[in-house]
């Protein structure tokens, strides 16, 4: 029994330093969408999706997962998540550059965005950057998500 015992507390103290947590005196981060445009990278067309995130934390604020969202005159385009997430540097402002596939767009859809160097359409970006992904847990309480409407065009216009 005091083997069993022992082993159970064993694992959870391995879990408990396996988890990141938040630092001492954390702070919610802000989150800025700076511009969204289409773009191609390695003959896929997408969108550019490029934001800043600052916060004044004591320490690094750990991220579990980033979400990018695109909308074009009001239907979903594209779809990113990324939980390989390094933790977020404090008291400075981090700039990020996020290719987002139209992955969510029928072929003629990603075909004119190729074939129209001069198309501007309206739409609706959403970033969140999720400390916690469960939403029950206290930690969610520092997610924090930006949204971007306007008018996009081509990365080269």
């Amino acid at each position: 029994m005091k083997k069993l015992v022992f082993s159970i507390a064993a694992l959870l103290a391995a879990a408990t330093t396996a988890c990141q947590s938040l630092p001492d005196a954390a702070r919610k981060m802000e989150v800025n969408i700076q511009s969204v445009s289409f773009a191609n990278q390695n003959n896929v067309e997408g969108f550019l999706v490029e934001y800043t995130a600052h916060h004044n934390s004591s320490d690094v604020m750990p991220i579990e997962v980033v979400k990018i969202d695109v909308a074009i005159n009001g239907k979903k385009a594209a779809s990113y998540e990324n939980d390989d997430v390094k933790p977020l540097p404090n008291r400075v402002t981090n700039s990020f550059k996020v290719f987002v596939p139209a992955n969510l767009t029928h072929n003629v859809a990603r075909e004119s965005l190729k074939n129209t160097p001069m198309l501007q359409v309206q739409a609706k970006a959403t970033v969140s950057l999720l400390v916690e992904d469960d939403l029950q847990d206290p930690d969610a309480a520092f997610n924090t998500t930006a949204t971007y409407e306007g008018i996009i065009h081509d990365s080269n216009n």
